[in-house]
């Protein structure tokens, strides 16, 4: 190939692949979504509570950046503690990767973190749950499993 070829083969190269990159797919480059359904029967110690929630997450593909809304009510008495825990096996408790909001917060709570590599493989392998502490339940009154949302594929 002589230089000039070259030249033109590695301008069009350089000028052909940001655009096919650009092209991505939507799904490929859309957030993931991720929820959990908050109940005192997922907790892993016999816990009485009237009180039930959700909580739903968005991951930013890019960025890492994790967001959610946390609501909650009827809890016995007043929240003490909203946090992620992990990594975890089912039926088995594990310790705070970050927290969800104040220790005083009100539903809904809504926040973001920038997760690392280690928090992305937990949350992408089902590892990570929520968990609301309250006054009367200090290990915990709510808790539910993060699950990822699969998205139905467009027709």
């Amino acid at each position: 190939m002589t230089f000039t070829r070259r030249a033109l083969a590695l301008a069009t190269a350089a000028f052909v692949f940001p655009l096919c990159a650009a092209a991505a797919p939507p799904e490929e480059t859309a957030p993931i979504r991720f929820e959990a359904d908050l109940s005192a029967d997922e907790q892993s110690a016999p816990t009485e509570s009237p009180g039930s929630g959700h909580a739903e997450f968005t991951l930013e593909r890019a960025t890492l950046r994790f967001s959610w809304v946390v609501t909650f009510d009827k809890l016995t008495t007043p929240l003490t503690q909203a946090v992620v825990r992990g990594p975890q096996k089912p039926g088995t408790n594990a310790g705070v990767l970050f927290e969800l909001g104040p220790a005083t917060a009100k539903s809904p709570i809504k926040g973001s973190i920038v997760i690392n590599d280690g928090q992305l493989e937990y949350l992408l392998a089902g590892r990570m749950y929520v968990n609301l502490h309250t006054t009367k339940w200090n290990d915990g009154e709510l808790r539910g499993q993060i699950h990822r949302i699969r998205e139905k594929p467009r027709t």
